[in-house]
């Protein structure tokens, strides 16, 4: 298996466990009413222990050691990627549907493009024709899944707004943690961000005296989101951008609304409908024209 193929295998895995965000995140915050900066402080929490145990475990700790001598940057890459975004994402799980929530923050491949442009990585045009026709399956399935839900949109416009900060944060850490990453590796640049992310959470929710009222059903869906779609995603994510490019990974992420649709039908009841197909589809074209390896030029 090539690199290239590795890292688009790595990135679709994460972009998979990532599709179950949204509908854990809802279930926590919109069903169980936990406060939504104690979900994200939870679920970080957790994911940064199991990826230091991880590390350590594996016998990578003296490179995690090493890492902490771009402490500064990191932290920066936690504050941004893993504390604004998680905030952002809980808030929009709160007040929007599930499938409204991935698809905006799932469409940040556009703004991983542009700033890849900004680091100097070539875009060629059939990517961002990938980019663009992703987007339109993604907004094709969002407009399908309209009708009333038994668990309520309180605020679609702020809640959406919410995501698209999150899916802008979210572009930011994927294209600046590039070039640490493959200094000093994906894993464990990404456990420290995990891991400053969740200080600064901790310290968040503790100045705004954050309501620490969790019921059962509740932590299980926060322990899942802190196991599969951080601990083992990120580490995930961050080891495939050691292998291509971040405008090709970003478009794979377009997998996570069908996921995120699938799962809100089941487990929330939110709507399915021919536009959800039609939008697969597309989705799937995307993901193809926007991750195939670059033709190389002939001398």
């Amino acid at each position: 298996m090539s690199d290239h193929t590795r890292g688009i295998v790595l990135g679709l895995g994460a972009s998979a466990l990532w599709a179950t965000v949204f509908v854990a995140g809802r279930i926590a915050t919109a069903v169980h009413g936990v406060d939504p900066i104690i979900t994200a402080t939870l679920r970080f929490t957790i994911g940064a222990v199991l990826a230091i145990a991880w590390l350590a475990l594996a016998g990578r700790w003296q490179r995690l050691s090493a890492a902490t001598r771009d402490w500064w940057p990191i932290l920066l890459l936690g504050a941004v990627g893993i504390f604004a975004m998680g905030v952002l994402v809980f808030v929009s799980t709160a007040l929007t549907s599930s499938i409204n929530g991935a698809l905006i923050l799932n469409a940040n491949a556009i703004f991983i493009a542009v700033f890849a442009l900004l680091i100097g990585e070539r875009v060629p045009g059939v990517r961002f024709v990938g980019l663009i026709v992703g987007l339109a399956g993604c907004g094709v399935i969002v407009l399908g899944s309209t009708p009333p839900q038994p668990v309520p949109v309180t605020n679609n416009v702020l809640g959406s707004l919410a995501a698209l900060g999150g899916a802008i944060c979210w572009a930011a850490y994927t294209v600046a943690g590039k070039q640490y990453v493959r200094r000093w590796g994906g894993p464990e640049t990404s456990a420290l961000t995990l891991v400053f992310g969740a200080l600064l959470l901790a310290v968040f929710a503790l100045v705004r005296q954050s309501p620490l009222e969790v019921n059962l059903p509740a932590l299980l869906a926060i322990t899942w989101l802190g196991v599969f779609p951080t601990a083992i995603a990120m580490l995930m994510w961050y080891r495939a951008l050691e292998l291509v490019d971040a405008s090709v990974l970003g478009p794979t992420q377009y997998i996570a609304p069908i996921g995120a649709t699938l799962l809100g039908y089941a487990l929330l009841r939110e709507p399915l409908s021919w536009q959800f197909a039609a939008g697969a589809v597309a989705i799937i074209v995307g993901v193809y024209l926007a991750t195939r390896p670059a033709r190389k030029q002939v001398a």
